[in-house]
């Protein structure tokens, strides 16, 4: 089996990437592990795309690779359902962050001032317009701000919509497919999977998530990569209006079909997948402070992550080779889904020799040449 382009890994990016070079005309083949939407991260995610909630405490590059993204959403979206027939319920009627008390206050004061640094559009708002915002808040709100800019998606769907998409451009996605080995032979790259046939292509994107180091050829750099676990919980009940809610400790999304998304834990525990009761027991007792008729809601679902988490916190984007014929997609931690696009365009200029402004920025071999 022979393509242009080999994907490594059917989660978001990867497969963002594999339908953004479809479409371009690129003859492409994703090589997904487990199924698509089974393991990766993506899965588990309460798919939030939120640069205001989170300028805070995320890296300056970062932030500006998020709103880049940001501003791609909508167009991009639109084409995917379009292309696909599946809709991926993006929703853009923005978050509600609320306070509980006069320590959440302050952090909202902080959080303010950092959104407008990078022009975001913020408003505060007092317990009761908080209530108006989103009235299945609870009396314990005291305070909150507006983030119209924070929307958010649902990233079972938009893999159903890249999957499908990719497809229909003449990408080919093969399930239950291991790689195991990558090693440069005659010019190309050969593919060892388990079990089956190796493959060859001319370039390879290794987007396999926190998996990604185990798949780069050990003489190549591997960005310094760590799984971090994230829970999240699926309840069975929708909330009063579509506003997604966050805390300083929790996040509170509502879907369109009646599914509301409670996440996240942030856990340094290697592998393991079991989830915690008392991460559980976190998300539910913080929910319910601010959402009381969360005691209310069916559980019907744990879900279990692992972020691909970076040292630096800035994903890692391009080439790890001298040649430009292996590239990496990773490192994106808590905003996969967000940056989805902007990584899928910036993959295609490098694959067909441009550069993207904030490629140095992102670029995976940065770690080698401080070591």
């Amino acid at each position: 089996m022979t393509a242009d382009v080999a994907v490594v890994g059917g989660g978001v990016i990867g497969l963002a990437v594999a339908e953004e070079l479809a479409r371009a005309g690129h003859r492409v083949v994703v090589l997904e592990r487990d199924r698509v939407g089974s393991s990766c991260a993506a899965a588990a995610a309460a798919g939030m795309l939120a640069p205001a909630a989170e300028a805070d405490t995320t890296p300056e590059v970062t932030t500006q690779l998020a709103l880049q993204s940001h501003r791609m959403y909508p167009e991009w979206v639109a084409r995917l359902e379009a292309s696909s027939g599946v809709q991926v319920g993006l929703d853009r009627s923005g978050t509600v962050m609320v306070a509980l008390d006069a320590d959440d206050l302050r952090e909202l004061v902080h959080l303010e001032q950092a959104q407008r640094r990078f022009g975001l559009r913020t408003q505060r708002l007092s317990g009761g317009e908080a209530r108006k915002m989103q009235p299945s808040l609870g009396p314990s709100v005291v305070g909150g701000l507006l983030l119209a800019d924070d929307w958010q998606v649902d990233p079972r769907r938009l893999l159903q919509a890249l999957r499908r998409s990719a497809e229909l451009a003449g990408g080919r996605v093969l399930e239950g497919v291991e790689v195991q080995a990558l090693r440069r032979q005659d010019g190309s790259w050969r593919v060892g999977v388990r079990g089956g046939e190796d493959l060859a292509a001319r370039r390879v994107v290794v987007a396999a998530g926190a998996w990604t180091p185990f798949v780069l050829p050990a003489e190549l750099p591997r960005p310094p990569l760590r799984p971090v676990r994230g829970v999240v919980l699926r309840l069975g009940s929708g909330l009063e209006s579509s506003h997604v809610v966050r805390t300083p400790r929790v996040y509170v999304v509502p879907r369109r079909w009646g599914e509301t998304v409670v996440g996240a834990t942030v856990e340094e525990r290697g592998w393991a997948r079991e989830a915690l009761a008392g991460g559980v027991y976190e998300l539910l007792r913080e929910s319910r402070r601010a959402l009381p008729c969360v005691d209310e809601m069916p559980l019907r679902e744990v879900a279990v992550g692992f972020r691909p988490a970076i040292r630096d916190n800035v994903p890692a984007i391009g080439a790890v080779d001298e040649e430009g014929t292996l590239f990496v997609a990773t490192g994106h931690y808590r905003k996969g889904v967000e940056l989805a696009p902007l990584t899928a365009a910036m993959l295609r200029q490098q694959l067909e020799g441009g550069r993207h402004p904030m490629a140095d920025a992102v670029d995976p071999r940065r770690f080698a040449v401080l070591e």
